[in-house]
């Protein structure tokens, strides 16, 4: 997997064309646009719609790909960002084993493999970097979601129920997690 230069060409289910590559500071502006059209759908995203600004968040997801001790790669099409994938690993010493995932794929690019591919490279970046496990929430009715994290090898770890409200409703989050070194089958 590349994660230098100009990337890797791929091609999703569908016989569409794209490129996963390594994130730069300047993807922050089109990062941030794509976390605002999937907030709209009100689904996936805790974040609610107009909760964070999109130059606020563009200026912390650019300054989040300068640090070296993080992971942002993206999948992008016809020049425009269309997925990405952004491990976070903490600095305290308590912690610092252990990366966040985290994962947004544009409404038309769903089901066709390119977040099986992101989480794959993520996987690569981690175990290459010698963490030894990536954590990530994920809301119960995200399907497809977890069905991605449990063929690459992800385990329930737990529920956190009612952990978010969203309008009158409250969700519960399924935690899951992936261990480098336990060498858990994985398929693509």
């Amino acid at each position: 997997m590349i994660l230098t230069g100009t990337g890797e060409a791929k091609a999703a289910r569908d016989g569409r064309r794209w490129t996963l590559r390594p994130g730069r500071p300047t993807d922050g502006r089109e990062l941030a646009r794509l976390f605002a059209e999937v907030r709209a759908e009100g689904r996936w995203l805790i974040t609610t719609p107009g909760a964070v600004s999109e130059t606020s968040e563009a200026f912390w997801i650019s300054e989040l790909i300068r640090a070296s001790e993080h992971l942002a790669l993206v999948a992008e099409a016809g020049g425009e960002i269309v997925g990405n994938v952004l491990i976070s690993v903490d600095r305290g010493r308590a912690t610092e084993h252990i990366g966040v995932l985290a994962i947004c794929i544009a409404i038309d690019w769903r089901d066709v493999g390119v977040g099986t591919e992101l989480v794959s490279g993520g996987q690569t970046w981690a175990r290459d970097h010698g963490l030894r496990k990536i954590s990530l929430g994920v809301f119960p009715d995200n399907e497809r979601a977890i069905a991605v994290y449990e063929r690459r090898g992800f385990v329930r770890e737990g529920i956190r129920r009612q952990q978010y409200r969203s309008g009158d409703e409250y969700r519960d989050e399924v935690l899951m997690a992936w261990f480098p070194q336990e060498g858990q089958d994985q398929q693509p």
